[in-house]
């Protein structure tokens, strides 16, 4: 599949990784990232337009053309972009790739934006400039959805559990090039801050009904009343 390249200026890392990133991603969570990442499939509407930023193989995107979307991927990634091409041709779908920054992404009006384990990668002050660029992105009334580790619950055992879990990942990342260290983020106050509300907030359990809630997505738009 040929997609468009511009401002081709990423660091290796993610070349190497984008042969087996989903298989780790998928063993490490217990298949908890995939189901996490497909959860905005159920606000898409038939001719949606949608926005993936750092969209990687692209397996949720390819669900989203599935159903009638029209997909605007970006990744700085050109072999996770092959990869998502692949599974187009595969699928007899179509989408607009994009090899670029999303930072670099002007175009607007999207419907939905959707940053799955994205937002993650940066250290706290470039994630906020992030977020702001990618809600600028959407339309009047579009939504924002998020996916990412869930913020630590109250109570000693669980919240101590939620850390543990997620600090060797998130250093193993850093220690690869993939990403920033930092703490789990909590979006809510960003997403406040921009004039933003989150609507929901959709946790996927780890390993068994019950267990404890390691991922989750958020559903955020535009606050219509007093900001």
């Amino acid at each position: 599949m040929q997609w468009e390249r511009r401002h081709l200026s990423m660091p290796y890392s993610y070349e190497r990784v984008a042969g087996f990133y989903d298989v780790v991603a998928r063993g490490y969570s217990l298949g908890c990232i995939p189901a996490v990442r497909a959860l905005h499939l159920t606000a898409l509407a038939k001719g949606d337009r949608v926005l993936y930023a750092g969209v990687g193989t692209g397996e949720e995107a390819t669900q989203a053309a599935a159903l009638g979307a029209r997909v605007t991927a970006v990744d700085l990634s050109s072999r996770m972009l092959d990869r998502f091409g692949v599974r187009l041709e595969r699928a007899g779908l179509q989408a607009e790739l994009i090899c670029q920054d999303v930072r670099l992404h002007g175009a607007s009006g999207y419907d939905l934006v959707v940053a799955n384990f994205f937002l993650n990668v940066f250290d706290r002050a470039e994630m906020e400039r992030v977020l702001a660029h990618l809600a600028a992105r959407l339309r009047p009334g579009g939504e924002l959805w998020i996916a990412d580790f869930a913020r630590p619950p109250r109570g000693l055992f669980r919240g101590a559990f939620a850390r543990l879990y997620y600090r060797p990942v998130n250093l193993a990342a850093w220690l690869l090039g993939l990403c920033s260290l930092h703490p789990i983020y909590d979006y809510e106050p960003s997403l406040s801050s921009l004039g933003w509300e989150c609507v929901d907030r959709l946790g996927v359990p780890l390993g068994f009904a019950g267990g404890p809630v390691c991922y989750e997505a958020l559903r955020a738009r535009r606050r219509t009343g007093p900001v």
